[in-house]
């Protein structure tokens, strides 16, 4: 696989210079992140995966045991990664879970063309719980006692997930929802937050079984 290859998105570009020249025990300390002397960069588990960060070549390596690959990263896997070594605050989760609308200012902005992006999965899975947890567990999903099933998804060091999902019945139609640590705001803004959602569904549904 070609390794050679730049994120060179402009956006991501002022994010990878920020990043370049922020120091590394100060994003280790704040991100859990861990910082490669030789490599000169970030390692982060992100779901089930571990990642290296490359400020200096503007990269992001996937690392499967003691083999690192560049792989073909959706635009939004870029941003979640990047802003969250960028913006991650210290402390950890504070295991009580809140909805989008609980969010400062999430009732008037996750509507419209800003509703989280959990449709398909919705549609997906909605008659097929079991498979719903099964995709959940492969990306290390821990089981949650809400709705008919449900799992906590560790998206990153910092950053769990939670998709609640309510199987369709004869009287009404399957629901998707997706929970946030109370403690989300610290590290994503809700631009951010969405990104975040629409990379991790997506993750969820290339999980399934074909």
């Amino acid at each position: 696989m070609n390794t050679n290859h730049k994120d060179k998105k402009p956006t991501h570009a002022i994010y990878w210079e920020a990043l370049g020249k922020s120091h590394p025990d100060e994003i280790s300390q704040r991100t859990e992140a861990l910082y490669d002397e030789n490599r000169r960069g970030y390692v982060l588990p992100i779901l089930n995966h571990s990642y290296l960060i490359l400020p200096e070549e503007q990269k992001i390596l996937g690392r499967r045991g003691e083999i690192l690959e560049e792989e073909p990263f959706r635009d939004n896997f870029y941003l979640m990664v990047l802003l969250y070594l960028l913006n991650a605050k210290g402390g950890q989760p504070a295991n009580h879970w809140i909805s989008e609308k609980e969010l400062k200012g999430g009732t008037t902005f996750f509507r419209g063309p800003h509703a989280l992006p959990v449709e398909e999965i919705r549609r997906t899975f909605g008659t097929d719980a079991e498979g719903f947890m099964q995709a959940g567990i492969r990306l290390g999903g821990v089981e949650l006692a809400f709705g008919d099933k449900a799992f906590v998804l560790t998206a990153l060091p910092k950053v769990p997930l939670a998709y609640v999902l309510w199987k369709e019945d004869p009287e009404f139609p399957a629901r998707m929802t997706v929970l946030f640590d109370a403690t989300i705001q610290n590290h994503f803004s809700l631009d951010g937050i969405w990104g975040l959602v629409a990379e991790v569904s997506q993750r969820l549904l290339d999980a399934r079984e074909r």
